[in-house]
């Protein structure tokens, strides 16, 4: 059924005018305080003059976010009773702020509590809300104390959210470090922010005050700013660039960048003020001055050390060119050099090729000389004597002529034919000639022929030449010893290489003389002339393959040199 209500008494009606005034006073009050505070003010307040069981308000925040909700209540509430009107209100928060009034039911035993409430202007759900279990609640009167005391907190809220702006504000351009200036529409200054005053060097903002914005800036631009930059802020609302302003104190010309712009009326939109915020360049400045300056010095020591560099390449190619001809000359020399080797080699080689080729050559004459008698006889079996004779006179001068052939190739420059020859027969008839060569001695050679190097790719002479020097050195250096052993081996290493190793037992090589035996002219014996193993090494690298000496672990010394085999031959 709808509510009713008497008429107001005269005491009632100035108890109200009483509250009224109570409430008209309470922002007097409120100067120092924040939202909360103001909210708790009039809650505490409204929970007397209405005579209310509780009394709600929520506040809000930023995006109208509730920041608290504050509530007072009578003892006739309980906790229990107060957190269920509480979770009420919260459910119907949605439409609170309409400004309503409804009944919560089983509220302390009674047929229900009473509520309305009234929204703070201040937009989105800020409400007030009060309620009591009386059933005359609200009244006329009540209703008129809680929409004054939401207008009121409403006033307070707005007020200090913009005194709080203000001070924010405040403390933001007084704090800047950039210059904050403010003048009136004909040019006067009107404010310049502590920073400011310090950048251009006045000492307060009275001395500020006494000045146009032409004071400031400097006088080659002044007349830019009055018949250009003034203008054009006036008309278009901004203008932002380069100014250089003037620093009171020094004189001196600072640079700065400005950002000038016009303050228009909210309400009317009519130009007020023209406001700059402007920062000083000076460092900037200085740092792309120097940076310049060291760029500039960069390149210079860049474009020296270019300079330097190409000089250097110059040279470097001056030398190069002259380290080549160098190396030919010594190339040419190296060759003239080994040519005089192999002659003096094939020099002292001569008497024992003098002996090898004489007794073939006295074979002949002898052979020669039966088969003429043989001849003179007649008759059938003397004729046949005679050929078998003969054909034995022409293997040996066959032999005088393949050993002269070989003398030539030694001392040629040419390249030599190179065959595929029996290794086994090579070596021992190379050791052969050895032996009939040097004076009589207890000499032993062994042979260690390994059946899968069998032939080599070569120039029989030469390798033979090689094999004749190292065996005759071998014996050479066991000349003063018993026994004298020597023993020729050879060893298939792949499908390419064969090994040939020529081992003696004798005293071995001194280490200083070991490093350089292979170089012309070093020689460990002390009438050889040091060519024979250089010119070995030659012809063993002119056949791909190496030579070395190593020591032998039981005494004496190893020379091992490898030859290209058969295979190698096919492979070409």
């Amino acid at each position: 059924m709808p509510w009713t209500e008497p008429v107001a008494s005269f005491s009632e009606l100035r108890r109200c005018i009483r509250d009224l005034v109570a409430l008209s006073t309470l922002p007097a009050g409120w100067q120092n305080y924040d939202m909360r505070q103001i909210g708790a003010s009039i809650v505490a307040a409204l929970i007397s003059m209405l005579d209310a069981d509780f009394v709600f308000i929520a506040l809000p925040g930023q995006g109208n976010q509730f920041v608290t909700e504050l509530a007072r209540s009578s003892p006739k509430l309980d906790s229990a009773n107060l957190q269920r009107v509480q979770k009420k209100l919260q459910q119907e928060r949605a439409t609170l702020g309409s400004g309503r009034e409804f009944i919560i039911a089983d509220v302390s035993g009674s047929s229900g509590l009473r509520v309305m409430t009234a929204p703070i202007g201040f937009g989105g759900d800020a409400t007030l809300a009060a309620g009591s279990i009386r059933h005359t609640f609200p009244t006329r009167t009540e209703k008129l104390l809680l929409n004054t005391g939401a207008n009121q907190a409403a006033i307070a809220f707005q007020q200090w959210l913009g005194d709080a702006e203000k001070r924010r504000f405040t403390a933001l351009v007084q704090r800047t470090t950039d210059l904050v200036g403010i003048a009136s529409l004909s040019g006067q200054v009107q404010y310049v922010n502590p920073a400011g005053l310090e950048l251009v060097g006045l000492a307060s903002l009275d001395d500020a005050l006494r000045l146009h914005i032409l004071d400031f800036v400097s006088p080659q631009h002044r007349k830019t700013v009055e018949d250009e930059v003034w203008p054009l802020v006036l008309r278009m609302g901004r203008w932002k660039g380069e100014l250089d302003l003037k620093h009171f104190g020094s004189g001196i010309e600072i640079p700065f960048q400005i950002d000038c712009f016009r303050i228009d009326d909210p309400r009317t939109g009519e130009p007020m003020n023209v406001a700059t915020v402007s920062r000083d360049l000076s460092a900037q400045k200085n740092s792309e001055a120097t940076l310049h300056h060291l760029n500039e010095g960069l390149e210079q020591r860049v474009e020296e050390r270019t300079f330097e560099l190409a000089e250097a390449n110059k040279r470097l190619v001056a030398e190069k060119l002259e380290r080549a001809q160098i190396d030919l000359r010594f190339q040419k020399l190296q060759n003239d050099l080994l040519l005089a080797a192999r002659l003096t080699a094939a020099a002292q080689m001569a008497a024992a090729l003098a002996h090898e080729i004489s007794q073939p050559l006295t074979a002949v004459v002898n052979s020669v000389n039966a088969a003429k008698r043989l001849l003179a006889r007649g008759g059938q079996v003397n004729m046949l004597s005679a050929l078998e004779v003969t054909d034995e006179a022409c293997e040996q001068a066959l032999r005088a002529s393949e050993i002269v052939r070989s003398l030539r190739q030694l001392v040629s420059r040419d390249e030599t034919e190179r065959r595929i020859e029996e290794l086994p027969s090579m070596i021992e008839e190379a050791s052969a000639f050895v032996l009939n060569s040097v004076t009589p001695l207890a000499l032993r050679l062994r042979f260690e022929f390994d059946d899968k190097a069998r032939e080599v790719w070569v120039n029989r002479v030469q390798i033979q030449q090689v094999i004749v020097n190292l065996v005759r050195n071998a014996f050479e250096a066991m000349a003063n010893q018993e026994p004298r052993e020597v023993t020729l081996t050879t060893k298939a290493l792949d499908d390419a290489m064969i090994e040939i190793a020529v081992a003696d037992i004798g005293p071995g090589i001194h280490g200083d003389i070991a490093g350089q035996l292979f170089r012309p002219f070093v020689s460990n014996k002390h009438d050889g002339m040091g060519l024979g193993l250089s010119i070995s090494r030659s012809i063993i690298e002119a056949h791909d393959g190496q030579l070395i000496l190593e020591p032998n672990p039981g005494g004496g010394s190893i020379f091992r040199f490898t030859l290209p085999s058969c295979g190698a031959a096919h492979g070409d």
